[in-house]
């Protein structure tokens, strides 16, 4: 659970009170701070208890509220109760033990030292977020996005497989896969993970090309896939839609 409920966040002011006439917090009290904040939605006060402080710095208000949906989708799953179940402080580095409610397994939760404070995350994710900087959260986005496209594509791939042997070779459209149950309904206006997916059916049937672009070019996605009966590929094309000619298409290679 660490990595997913501290990888996609999202706050929104552009002040944070100083701490400095407060006594340091201990690790545990933390993480109780850091979930209890994000869990209410006092998504600026969560992240100052975490290293992605800083990936919010310079952020617009236009940007804050637009990633607004991706924070509370994130936080929604922070069970009500969060119980400690001990601390490890190894000088400049430490792991609070933690129950969630309705999870049987203690979870380990890591910080690290930022002067007197006790900050949320690791040094590896720590870095990341200073060489992205203001660029992170969006970045992260997109990752997160192209990831869940291309298992979406993966899917329709299946679908169209599996009917084009039921129907003798042919292919269905968007519509007929959502009326079908192929795929989730909401996809019936052609949008999902901040991609449009446009398929055309050739007028046989016996052929179809699928295309995915993001919706918001460098915010909602990079990458523009191609799928057809051959396989799925994917290229930056700026949001234009890639042609077969783009590159076969690997995950965590991109």
């Amino acid at each position: 659970m660490k990595r997913v409920v501290v990888v996609m966040l999202l706050g929104f002011a552009f002040s944070m009170p100083s701490r400095a006439q407060n006594p340091p917090l201990s690790p545990a009290a933390t993480v109780l701070k850091f979930y209890k904040a994000l869990k209410e939605k006092r998504y600026i006060e969560g992240f100052r208890y975490s290293i992605y402080r800083a990936a919010i710095e310079g952020l617009s208000a236009a940007e804050l509220s637009e990633l607004e949906p991706d924070f509370a989708r994130t936080f929604a799953e922070i069970p009500d109760q969060i119980e400690t179940k001990g601390e490890q402080i190894n000088r400049n580095s430490a792991v609070v033990f933690v129950k969630f409610a309705g999870q049987e397994q203690v979870q380990r939760i890591e910080l690290i030292r930022d002067g007197n404070d006790w900050l949320v995350g690791d040094e590896e994710s720590l870095a990341l977020v200073k060489q992205q900087g203001r660029a992170f959260f969006f970045n992260t986005r997109m990752q997160v996005n192209e990831s869940e496209t291309a298992k979406m594509l993966a899917r329709i791939f299946t679908a169209e497989a599996i009917y084009a042997e039921k129907f003798e070779g042919r292919y269905l459209d968007l519509a007929e896969l959502v009326k079908r149950q192929a795929v989730p309904e909401d996809m019936s206006d052609g949008e999902a993970n901040g991609y449009k997916f446009v398929i055309t059916v050739s007028d046989d049937k016996k052929n179809f090309i699928l295309n995915a672009t993001p919706v918001s070019y460098g915010k909602s996605g990079k990458l523009s896939f191609y799928l057809d009966p051959e396989g799925l590929r994917a290229e930056d094309k700026k949001g234009q839609p890639a042609s077969r000619t783009a590159p076969i298409y690997h995950p965590n290679s991109n």
